[in-house]
């Protein structure tokens, strides 16, 4: 099921007993307007740098989440905007998965995806190049989580970015955290080479809550040097975020290079649906 509402669009799935499971579109369209109400009246907040942020108790729920994500993963260079997709989605999830009826549910909030899989069975799930919209070849097998959150950033993604990344997916236990893990991480890979542009965040969007950061908006012909250090700087941040125990694991890909945190502890998988795995051209 489709639903959309002001700035969120979100893509519903559900199962029961093996059908699909028949959402009440209406009662769903007024929680999801109420989410975005309760955030957008805390938006002044939600739009500084987390640290700055020290009495959460007189916030609305969503707001509350948002921070507390952000908190967890950086809360010196993110604001809680960068957890806003995920939070949604969580919320979501759980207002529908609360009563016990679904089996199976995801709720995906422009690409940031909230799961409740009360059977634990294996689940396979598809990591998308936000340049051209496709798929990749490369899927994630989740196996034995029953409730966890996904999310993708890089550059040409619906947010700024301060790095190179063509696609950063993260898995985590909520999709809040993967929300605000993946913009971290993304920002995490920066490189210097001759094509790459930075502008202030300010000049491209007034309202930005990163008005001051400069954002890539131009890469180039990237170097293969360029390439792999921007790759390398990215999964070393996941490293660091899968240490902490705040996300599971991360994808990263740029150009065709790829690097993950997944090892034989994992419950996840990454495989080739399709195509090869051989590097693209670099430009």
């Amino acid at each position: 099921m489709l639903i959309e509402v002001g700035p969120a669009t979100l893509v519903l799935a559900g199962e029961k007993g093996g059908e699909v499971f028949p959402f009440e579109r209406r009662e769903i369209e007024a929680y999801v307007a109420r989410i975005l109400h309760e955030i957008g009246e805390a938006l002044p907040i939600l739009r500084q740098k987390a640290y700055r942020i020290k009495n959460m108790d007189y916030l609305p729920e969503p707001a509350r989440r948002m921070i507390r994500a952000v908190k967890a993963i950086d809360e010196e260079t993110l604001t809680p905007m960068a957890a806003v997709a995920g939070a949604v989605a969580d919320l979501v999830k759980e207002h529908l998965s609360s009563s016990g009826e679904i089996d199976l549910l995801s709720v995906n909030n422009g690409g940031d995806i909230s799961i409740c899989n009360r059977s634990g069975r294996a689940m396979t799930i598809g990591i998308g190049d936000i340049g051209s919209r496709m798929p990749t070849p490369y899927v994630l097998k989740v196996g034995a989580l029953r409730s966890f959150g996904v999310a993708t950033s890089g550059f040409g993604g619906r947010s700024f970015t301060l790095g190179l990344a063509d696609i950063v997916s993260v898995l985590a236990d909520s999709a809040a955290l993967a929300d605000a893990a993946a913009t971290l991480i993304a920002n995490r890979t920066r490189s210097e080479a001759a094509g790459v542009v930075r502008r202030r965040a300010r000049e491209l969007d007034p309202l930005t809550d990163i008005p001051d950061e400069l954002v890539t908006v131009d890469r180039g012909c990237l170097n293969t040097e360029a390439v792999v250090a921007a790759v390398i700087n990215g999964k070393e941040e996941a490293e660091k975020l899968k240490s902490a125990g705040v996300i599971r694991d991360a994808v990263v890909i740029l150009k065709g290079y790829m690097m993950h945190t997944l090892d034989e502890k994992s419950t996840i998988k990454l495989e080739v649906s399709h195509g090869s795995e051989e590097n693209r051209d670099r430009c």
